[in-house]
């Protein structure tokens, strides 16, 4: 997969998003789930997933999951646990340290190598953002990934 140059853009997508996220934050700690996606994200959209989180110990839902997942997905993940994402996915990767930001309540980011499911070794990157709606409560992750197929591997 590879991504669209955009002119006078940040190319990597996951920092383009970080820097969505600040701006729609203003004077604010954490931004919301609204002021987010006030503002299209140049070209993020179909990378973007969007998990609700309920009480504590509870497993997040995906509320959202962009397109560009789909091929992945033996089917819609829209209101599963992250626990139901199939392993070796990019997906699975790119939601396993929801955890870390639902403690450190910053925005992360990660990235890696491993072996898809498909057989691919995929080189990716990834970040997961936290919104509250709410004074210090984070009700809402929206992540991001995106990745491209390690040279020889193709």
């Amino acid at each position: 997969m590879a991504e669209e140059r955009i002119e006078g853009v940040e190319r990597r997508m996951v920092h383009r998003l970080l820097m969505h996220w600040r701006a729609a934050r203003g004077d604010e700690g954490i931004p919301s789930l609204e002021a987010v996606f006030q503002q299209p994200c140049d070209g993020c959209e179909p990378f973007i997933y969007v998990l609700g989180v309920g009480d504590v110990g509870e497993e997040p839902e995906f509320e959202r999951i962009g397109e560009f997942f789909a091929d992945e997905l033996p089917s819609d993940l829209t209101g599963k646990p992250v626990s139901a994402v199939p392993e070796g996915t990019l997906l699975e990767r790119a939601v396993r340290y929801y955890g870390d930001i639902l403690k450190k309540k910053v925005p992360m980011t990660l990235g890696g190598e491993f072996v898809h499911a498909r057989g691919d070794t995929i080189l990716y990157r990834s970040i997961i953002l936290p919104l509250s709606g709410r004074e210090g409560v984070i009700d809402h992750l929206m992540g991001a990934a995106n990745y491209k197929v390690k040279e020889g591997d193709a």
